[in-house]
C-alpha cells in the first residue's frame, strides 16, 4: 500500500500546473501504461496474496475475497448504487469514461459477448460501468452509453470524491490528461481491467487484458462451479 500511494503521489505532483515538461509527461505516461496494463493484478499482489493455478484460470482469483469499503454512488437510472446493490448475485466492474475513444468500447463490446454466451446460467449476473470522469459523465450521458453495447448493462457515476474513494479500493488507477487534438478537451488514462464481485458484494478475482469473451466466460464458469 505504501508503493500505491507513493505513486500516486508521483503521479499527481507530476501532473500539477507547471509541471507539463516533457519529460515529466513521457514519465508520467509510463507510469500509467505500467499501471493500466497490470490494472487489478498488481493491486492484488499487494493487498492479498494470489493463488496461482497454472492452466486453471487465465484470470486471477484471490484465495480470500476481499469485502469493498462502504461506497455510494448512483446509477443512470439515478438510483442509489452501493454495497448493498452488489450482493446476491455476481458483478462484472469495468471502469472507464464515455469520451473515451477506444478502450472502453472495445471492452464493452468483449462484455456484452460475455453477457450473451451466459446466458444460460442459473444465476445472477450483472455488468456495470463505473466512470472515472463525473464531471462529464452524468446519469443521462451514461444511459445512452451503455445501453448502446447492451440494454441490461448499467452505468454509475458520484461525485469526483466519492469516485475515488471507490476506485483506490479496488486499486483503480485513473488520471486526467490534456488531449493534443482537442486543446478544450481531455483525456482519462485508467486501468483496464475487469472487476469481478461475489453475491456477498466482496472483490473476489480480476481480469486483466487483453480482454477475450471466451476466456472470460470460461473462467467465470469455473469460478462459479467452485464457489461455496
Amino acid at each position: 500500500m505504501v508503493i500505491h500511494a507513493r505513486l500516486c503521489e508521483i503521479i499527481t505532483t507530476m501532473s500539477a500546473p507547471g509541471k507539463h515538461t516533457k519529460p515529466a509527461r513521457i514519465l508520467v505516461a509510463v507510469i500509467i501504461a505500467v499501471l493500466a496494463t497490470a490494472g487489478g493484478i498488481w493491486s492484488a499482489n499487494i493487498i492479498l496474496d494470489r493463488r496461482v493455478n497454472p492452466g486453471e484460470l487465465e484470470a486471477t482469483r484471490f484465495p480470500v475475497a476481499r469485502p469493498l469499503a462502504p461506497f455510494e454512488l448512483v446509477d443512470h437510472n439515478n438510483q442509489v448504487f452501493d454495497q448493498s446493490t452488489l450482493r446476491n448475485r455476481w458483478s462484472f466492474l469495468f471502469f472507464g469514461y464515455t469520451h473515451c475513444p477506444d478502450v472502453c468500447p472495445t471492452t464493452l463490446s468483449v462484455l456484452n459477448s460475455v453477457a450473451h454466451r451466459l446466458q444460460d446460467v442459473e444465476t445472477d449476473i450483472r455488468f456495470v460501468f463505473v466512470s472515472v470522469d463525473p464531471e462529464r459523465d452524468t446519469p443521462e450521458q451514461l444511459a445512452r452509453f451503455v445501453t448502446f453495447f447492451n440494454g441490461d448493462f448499467i452505468g454509475v457515476t458520484g461525485s469526483k470524491q466519492k469516485i475515488g474513494q471507490f476506485t483506490r479500493d479496488l486499486g483503480v488507477m485513473h488520471m486526467r490528461v490534456a488531449s493534443e487534438a482537442n486543446a478544450t478537451g481531455y483525456l482519462v488514462d485508467h486501468t483496464a481491467s475487469v472487476f469481478l464481485i461475489d453475491p456477498d458484494g466482496r472483490y473476489h478475482a480480476v481480469f486483466s487484458p487483453p480482454l477475450e469473451a471466451d476466456a472470460i466466460s470460461d473462467d467465470f464458469r469455473k469460478i462459479l462451479k467452485a464457489w461455496r
